[in-house]
């Protein structure tokens, strides 16, 4: 009766369904190597891999900065060799000119969306590029 009685007041302790639910979570994790994961633990390592997420988009974003910054530094060189070449006397086609007036066209995009940009530089040379082409257009002068 005593037993009996012990395991009556154990069964009715509020911290012995608790133990029971850790051991058989500890005798879970020993048969099947696996740990039971806890609502907190997955909510911190989703937290966690959303951060690492968030630094990638920033790092891609800088990137793809970078890379139109690049790009164009490398239509404004191509914009004052296209100048240069043309008041050398250099004839061109249609074709180059016309890669040239997309240049120009990418390049004034992003001066006018970039006010950081410094080097607005390729003014005159676009105007030379565009005048010495409609030129070629109307005379129909072109290499």
């Amino acid at each position: 009766m005593q037993i009996e009685t012990l395991l009556l007041a154990a069964f009715a302790a509020p911290g012995f369904w608790e133990l029971i639910k850790l051991l058989i979570s500890f005798i879970h994790e020993i048969i099947t190597g696996r740990k039971k994961i806890s609502n907190a633990e997955i909510a911190e390592k989703l937290d966690k891999q959303g951060k690492q997420i968030s630094a990638l988009e920033k790092s891609f974003e800088k990137k793809s900065e970078d890379d139109e910054e690049k790009e164009t530094k490398a239509c404004r060189r191509r914009i004052l060799r296209a100048d240069d070449e043309i008041r050398m006397g250099m004839r061109h086609s249609q074709d180059f000119f016309e890669d040239v007036l997309r240049d120009v066209d990418f390049y004034e995009n992003y001066c006018d969306e970039h006010t950081h940009f410094k080097n607005r530089c390729a003014e005159s040379a676009i105007r030379n590029v565009t005048a010495t082409y409609e030129k070629c257009k109307k005379e129909n002068d072109f290499l």
